[in-house]
């Protein structure tokens, strides 16, 4: 009713003189429906048919928009149809008969709610003067995103920063409104222009740069409902012409788009613009972004060496800052919370797995966990117990833990989140109210549990609450695991081995059924058990698993152990339903909230996993619990999808033939294997029976040798035939070579003679010389200075040059004369240390392109930090000394650093090209290279504060980031090319800009 009189009042405003106040009175409407009529006729009478279709399209698009529109969206959305009004604001207000209004900040709204359902025809019948059809006023917006979204010139416009105004709203809606067009209609020709287009790459960029990047996630779910609709209807109606190949674009880029994000949203949220020429050719061969796009780049960037020609199960991968290691990983709501060995807790949205916020305890954190809607977290540390807000990252409570240091074994938030209980290795639950204005721990009860007789009662390991806090389970280190009611306390029962053992078996996990009085768990030797206390059922199967966690419906297992291999179960009877292997070995494994999707921690990285297998098996349960009927698994699941999984044998070392064509990988398992860049490998050159890992390998400077070390100190040299066809191996000869009996300690690094006729073997005890014509040791040199890393001098062949934390060592090939410089430098904020060495050691040493300097790396070890420094060392002068009785003395050099504003992003150096470009890898994963050598002299960089020229030319997808395999990324000059390892693969990146 107020509605209706401040419209009559409206109406009356409007008269100027006193007939037409008494005409207005007469003619008010009785209620809304007829003030409604009267509006929309005054719509549909109107004289102008240009007027009348202006009319309905801006009540069109402003019932139907998502948000309210401005004035300025509201026109560029009707685009053609505008371009000849004179005052559109007004044509707004004089054309849309009182539906619409404009208030003081621009923006264009409906009267109120009951005029937009009248204008769609809800619950006001059919006979109305002017009406809106829902489906084709989504349909006329969808085509004005599409407008907006492919407009000429667009994307120079975004370099520009001089987005039009609609596009904010075309790039986050467009899907939205896809979804509700007409089966039958110009839109899904339209979204086909689209796909096959640049603009979809415009698109892209766009969301990202308006750090948007969770509309790639809700446009790929509407398209695969949209897809799913135009088959069904397909199916019934063309039976014939079912447009099969333009719904599998449609599947196909619904799953790039969420790939799209996983991989490569960090460098996206980074660098928009790099969708265009650098993302596509990281992507697989067989996705429609590649197809469409990466092949066009082939003349600039293109990768190979990988099997995978499809996007594997890896949806995403979520890597930790440098020096630290996951120990646990929970997903609620739509966050990630990942707890680190720097007692920090990282928070992640779980579309876009951006880092939204990071929280820190202050000291030693035992456990965390998070309420059901992922809203609050508390973690549980030495001193103190804190309860954080999600939203915004702050501690909201701090409470002490009780003075007798009790470990927490289990944690859970209840009563709605306004409390949280706590099991610790004391057998006592307490809880903590956190609606008191000063909280504090509580005893709840004690659990005393019963002797057993031949069995040793200790401290508890290990414990589980159920979802509501009222069942508790305790397990104890050769001890039956015992169940409780936490009221009372009440025993339940002890939890028997199905078979007879030596060891009774420890276990080191165990979760509830979120919705049944029932336990899974797991024993140290692997097996997995499900126990039911109150019926005392006991199932167990062995599958080798170190970790578990149960979906949050209760209906699947996941699994993961040392080899890196993760296995999702159906907990009913245990029947496997997934299985993959990855490298390294997996920490934790945690479901989201949907049971299709579920996490891992892997030390320094987490990984995200969305197996279609675990979609199919949710949507085979749901249409057998609709039908009534039993679902068999086994019938659904092929044996191909249950396969034994490969485990990931780990590289190790990597190394490029210097002349270019061939590289070889060595690994964990002691295999070594040789590849070459057009045909792909070439053999097995060598296979270890007793298992002993890889630990250096080397190329000869002309690529006809190559050497390698296992972790028995054996030298492996290879001749290697340049010349040799895929119908031949190029690999020789092969001759074993032992230096176990005469040095101490590991290999620490293997170099070749400038001529290939000798073979430095560097230990942390002795340098010795091995004779390429002999393959015998001939010189040796007892070392007991700090670590080096080895490289042959520029200047001279004859020589080696050592660099050391703080010294550089220079020595001949018959190990007869050595000198020693020292230099001292302060490695970023750290003052030199004393010592000559402290805590650090060098990376990496690099020969400029000049041949005069040696770029070095060094790390330094700060208490649980490590920073790294990079510097300059001109060597092309330093040389032993002429005779023996030369008068020794303390020789310096003096080291040249570089600017700080290409140190503080580098997280390995890689190479020199020409024109003095250092190439690196960037803390981002970013490959990057910065001129820092100018003419014939070094850069002042120690007193100038000018930038040098940095470029990003790529970065690294997200899945292919690992700490282990990030170490052994190889620049390959004679290639122009990246070896980067992945998951037991060498990927070759090559690039023009590498030349």
């Amino acid at each position: 009713m107020a509605q209706w009189v401040r419209l009559a009042v409206e109406k009356l405003n409007s008269c100027h003189t006193q007939p037409d106040v008494e005409l207005a009175l007469q003619h008010l409407p009785l209620g809304m429906r007829a003030l409604y009529d009267r509006m929309a006729q005054s719509i549909a009478e109107n004289s102008s048919p240009t007027s009348r279709t202006l009319a309905a399209s801006i009540l069109q698009v402003v019932t139907c928009s998502l948000r309210v529109l401005t004035v300025t969206e509201l026109f560029q959305a009707l685009n053609e149809q505008t371009s000849q009004i004179l005052d559109f604001q007004r044509a707004i207000t004089d054309l849309c008969g009182g539906f619409v209004v404009i208030d003081n900040d621009g923006n264009v709204t409906m009267i109120h709610q009951t005029a937009r359902e009248y204008l769609l025809g809800h619950d006001f019948g059919l006979e109305q003067p002017f009406r809106i059809n829902a489906q084709a006023a989504h349909d006329h917006v969808f085509l004005s995103c599409m407008r907006c979204l492919t407009s000429i010139g667009l994307r120079a416009k975004l370099n520009r920063n001089q987005k039009p105004d609609f596009l904010e709203y075309a790039a986050t809606a467009w899907s939205s409104h896809l979804l509700e067009t007409p089966t039958q209609g110009a839109a899904f020709e339209t979204l086909q222009r689209f796909l096959t287009g640049h603009s979809v790459l415009t698109w892209i960029q766009a969301v990202a740069m308006n750090k948007q990047l969770r509309a790639l996630i809700r446009a790929s779910k509407h398209l695969s409902k949209y897809s799913k609709r135009h088959e069904n209807w397909d199916a019934q109606h063309n039976p014939i012409e079912r447009r099969t190949s333009e719904r599998e674009l449609i599947d196909s880029w619904a799953l790039d788009m969420v790939k799209i994000v996983g991989k490569f949203g960090a460098n996206l949220r980074r660098n928009p613009e790099s969708i265009h020429k650098v993302v596509a050719p990281f992507c697989p061969k067989g996705s429609s972004i590649y197809q469409q796009f990466g092949k066009k780049e082939a003349k600039n960037l293109v990768v190979s060496g990988l099997s995978e020609v499809a996007w594997n199960d890896s949806l995403a991968r979520i890597s930790l800052r440098s020096s630290t290691f996951a120990s646990s990983i929970l997903a609620f709501g739509t966050r990630i919370s990942i707890l680190d060995s720097s007692a920090t807790v990282s928070i992640y949205d779980s579309s876009t797995f951006e880092e939204t916020n990071l929280l820190k305890h202050g000291e030693r954190v035992y456990i965390m966990q998070m309420n059901s809607a992922g809203t609050w977290l508390t973690t549980y540390g030495y001193r103190t117990t804190k309860v954080w807000e999600l939203s915004t990252g702050t501690c909201k409570i701090t409470v002490p833990n009780p003075e007798s240091r009790p470990r927490p074994l289990a944690i859970l938030f209840v009563h709605n989140d306004d409390a949280i209980l706590a099991g610790t290795d004391d057998k006592r639950i307490s809880s903590l109210d956190l609606r008191e204005s000063d909280p504090a721990w509580h005893l709840v009860t004690e659990l005393e549990e019963p002797e057993l007789e031949g069995h040793f009662l200790n401290a508890p390991s290990y414990m589980c609450l159920n979802s509501d806090g009222t069942l508790v389970a305790v397990a104890y280190r050769g001890h039956p695991l015992s169940a409780w009611e936490v009221d009372g306390p009440e025993h339940i029962g002890h939890c028997w081995r199905t078979r007879d053992v030596v060891a009774r078996g420890e276990v080191i996990q165990a979760v509830w059924h979120p919705y049944n009085e029932e336990i899974l768990g797991l024993y140290i030797e692997g097996v997995v058990f499900k126990w039911r206390p109150y019926d005392d059922e006991i199932s167990e199967i062995a599958i080798g698993a170190s970790r578990l966690s149960i979906s949050k419906d209760g209906g699947l297992l996941v699994t993961g152990d040392v080899n890196g291999t993760v296995k999702v179960f159906s907990t009913a009877d245990f029947y496997p339903i997934y299985q993959i292997s990855s490298q390294d070995t997996v920490f934790a494994v945690a479901f989201g909230p949907d049971p299709h999707r579920f996490y891992d921690i892997r030390g320094s990285c987490a990984n995200a996993w969305e197996p279609s297998a675990l979609v199919q098996f949710a949507e085979q349960t749901k249409r057998s619990s609709d039908l009534g009927s039993e679902f068999d698994i086994s019938s659904h699941f092929s044996a191909s999808t249950l396969r034994q999984p490969h485990c990931v044998d780990s590289i190790t070392v990597l190394a490029a033939s210097p002349s270019g064509r061939f590289y070889c990988y060595g690994t964990e398992e002691g295999t070594v294997y040789l590849y070459e860049t057009q045909q792909g490998k070439c053999a097995d050159i060598h296979s270890s029976k007793s298992f002993m890992s890889i630990e250096q390998l080397a190329w000869s400077n002309d690529g006809r040798y190559l050497c390698f070390s296992d972790s028995s100190k054996k030298l492996f040299i290879i001749s290697i035939a340049s010349g040799a066809t895929s119908a031949n191996t190029p690999a020789q000869s092969k001759v074993e070579v032992s230096v176990s009996a005469t040095t101490n300690g590991h290999i620490l690094q293997l170099l070749f003679h400038p001529a290939s006729s000798h073979l430095m073997v560097y230990t942390s005890s002795i340098v010795s010389i091995v004779s390429l014509a002999s393959f015998a040791p001939v010189q040796s040199l007892d070392w007991h200075d700090v670590e080096c890393r080895w490289t042959t001098h520029p200047q001279n062949s004859a020589l080696m040059v050592g660099v050391a934390p703080r010294e550089l060592h220079v020595i001949d090939w018959n190990l007869l004369d050595h000198r020693s410089y020292a230099f001292e430098y302060p490695l970023s904020s750290l003052a030199p240390t004393t010592d000559g060495s402290g805590n650090s050691v060098i990376d990496e040493i690099i020969l400029t392109h000049d041949k005069k300097h040696l770029l070095c790396q060094c790390s330094v070890l700060s208490g649980d930090s490590k920073e790294k420094a990079v510097f300059l060392l001109n060597v092309s002068w330093v040389s032993p000394p002429e005779t023996s009785n030369e008068q020794e003395g303390t020789l310096h050099v003096t080291p040249t650093r570089l600017p700080t504003a290409i140190t503080t992003h580098v997280l390995s150096s890689l190479s020199f090209l020409s024109n003095n470009r250092y190439v690196y890898l960037s803390k981002d994963f970013s490959i990057c290279y910065s001129s820092v050598l100018g003419s014939d002299e070094l850069l002042a960089s120690d007193k100038s504060t000018t930038p040098a020229e940095t470029k990003q030319l790529f970065s690294l997808p997200g899945d292919w980031i690992s700490r282990d395999c990030l170490a052994l990324c190889t620049m390959w000059p004679a290639e122009r090319s990246l070896l980067c390892p992945r998951n037991g693969e060498i990927a070759i990146v090559k690039s023009a800009a590498l030349a």
